[in-house]
């Protein structure tokens, strides 16, 4: 569930409890007023009759026999009951009906012949008036009427059932209500929209700004938002920290340029300082010699003759090594077969051992193959280097995909620990006591170079393998 339908669900379930609450309000008014009004109702017709039974008594000198009730009543009480739409009966003292406007036995009645002793003893030990709710539907009224001397004449009672006042209809009234909650309701689902999408829009630009890497745009790096609330704060400081990483970046990048350039012209000069040190001395000595008149000066001359060349030679394998490893330097790519080269390769090592083992079918692949050779060379003898003991079992096995072809540099050696794994492709890092650090990273920067990649796994005390992926060539006719 997403922000925006979460804003919106909530703004409408906000205005669907407002009606809900009105409802029940509504509801609770109606039927409290509507019983208000019947108990109101109820007292008023009981006054009335109680007023016109007691001015027929009075007519009568204030006092009836228990026997002639029936015959003064029967037509006075049969008229209330039609005034007041309700059923009115007359009880004797003894609690047995003497007459009523419904008839004894009618299916309609709601008149039993003889009341309850507990309502009878209610009525006629001085409480007055007895009321009893939910008789059918409605509410009956018990109350005595008095003679003049005060004792006890006969019972009345009523029957009322209660009726719905107009201004107590709540439903009516939510009726009404109904067109303005749907009229709210459109309102309110419009105004959830667009509120909503004005909270997520700016959110969502600034979630897909922060997955497309704005430090890589050309133009402005930094979201517009015109609105001082607090998602413009967001934005604002989102927009000064990608500022403060851009600076920290650049001002990183010039530092590792730096560094690195510091330390490769440290490297650099390290090892042609090596080189031209016994060229130096044998100069010094050759120098020493000519001036002595030596009779072994051709000798010498002979010496620091090969001794120069062997050094230069070194001086030379350094700058193109320092030279393959910066750049990727000028190259002379052509469609070769991987089998023959992986042969002759193998064959300047076939007295130490290395086997090779290659398909019957021509592998191709683009490349230049000077530097390809050097790099199984430089591999091949890595792997020969990978152990101190004699003797070392090297295999290396060409296998081929639909689209790359894969070799395999395997070694018995004593294998790479795992923490020196992650760092065996970094120049200037060695395994070895001796060496520039530069192979391995050469390698690489020759295997990138024709478009392949390199890995390596090693387990100590059972060797290493080096994996080259390199691309095929798929049509004969391919070339550079």
């Amino acid at each position: 569930m997403g922000l925006r339908f979460r804003i919106f669900l909530g703004m409408m379930a906000v205005v669907f409890c407002a009606l809900l609450a009105t409802g029940y309000v509504a509801y609770r008014y109606g039927a409290d007023a509507e019983t208000s009004y019947n108990a109101q109702r109820l007292l008023r017709k009981e006054a009335a009759l109680r007023r016109s039974l007691s001015y027929m008594l009075e007519r009568m000198g204030g006092s009836v026999s228990q026997d002639s009730l029936s015959v003064v009543f029967t037509n006075r009480i049969c008229e209330l009951a039609d005034v007041h739409s309700l059923t009115f009966s007359l009880y004797d003292k003894r609690g047995h009906l003497v007459t009523t406007s419904a008839g004894p036995g009618a299916p309609d009645s709601t008149v039993s012949l003889s009341l309850p002793n507990a309502i009878l003893e209610s009525a006629t030990d001085g409480s007055g008036r007895t009321e009893i709710p939910n008789v059918r539907g409605g509410t009956d009224v018990v109350w005595p009427l008095f003679t003049s001397r005060g004792e006890v004449l006969a019972l009345g009672h009523v029957h009322y059932d209660p009726r719905e006042a107009e201004e107590a209809d709540w439903r009516s009234f939510l009726i009404r209500l109904a067109p303005v909650y749907l009229l709210l309701f459109g309102l309110v689902s419009l105004l959830a929209f667009s509120l909503s999408n004005s909270i997520v829009r700016p959110l969502s630009r600034l979630s897909l700004d922060m997955q497309s890497n704005p430090l890589k745009r050309t133009n402005s790096k930094t979201l517009d938002y015109r609105w001082r609330d607090e998602i413009g704060g967001l934005v604002q400081s989102y927009n000064a920290l990608l500022g403060q990483l851009e600076e920290s970046m650049n001002a990183r990048a010039s530092l590792e340029r730096e560094v690195a350039w510091r330390e490769m012209a440290q490297q650099v000069a390290h090892e042609i300082k090596n080189p031209l040190t016994p060229l130096k001395l044998g100069a010094q000595h050759l120098e020493r010699a000519w001036l002595d008149q030596a009779d072994d000066f051709e000798l010498r001359l002979k010496r620091y003759t090969q001794t120069t060349i062997q050094q230069i030679d070194a001086l030379s394998h350094i700058a193109e090594g320092f030279a393959l490893l910066a750049t990727d330097g000028q190259s002379e790519e052509g469609r070769l077969d991987l089998c023959a080269l992986l042969q002759d390769a193998v064959y300047l090592h076939e007295a130490n051992g290395v086997s090779v083992s290659v398909p019957t079918e021509p592998v191709f692949v683009v490349a230049d193959r000077t530097r390809l050779m050097r790099a199984f060379n430089n591999l091949i003898q890595n792997a020969l280097e990978s152990t101190d003991r004699d003797s070392v079992e090297v295999r290396v096995v060409l296998s081929a995909t639909e689209k790359e072809a894969v070799v395999d540099v395997e070694d018995s050696g004593e294998g790479i620990a795992a923490e020196r794994l992650e760092r065996i492709f970094e120049p200037k890092f060695t395994t070895k006591t001796h060496g520039l650090g530069l192979g391995l990273a050469m390698v690489r920067a020759i295997v990138q170079g024709a478009k392949g990649r390199i890995s390596v796994k090693s387990k100590v005390g059972k060797g290493s393998c080096f994996s080259v992926t390199l691309p095929l060539v798929s049509s004969a006719n391919e070339g550079v």
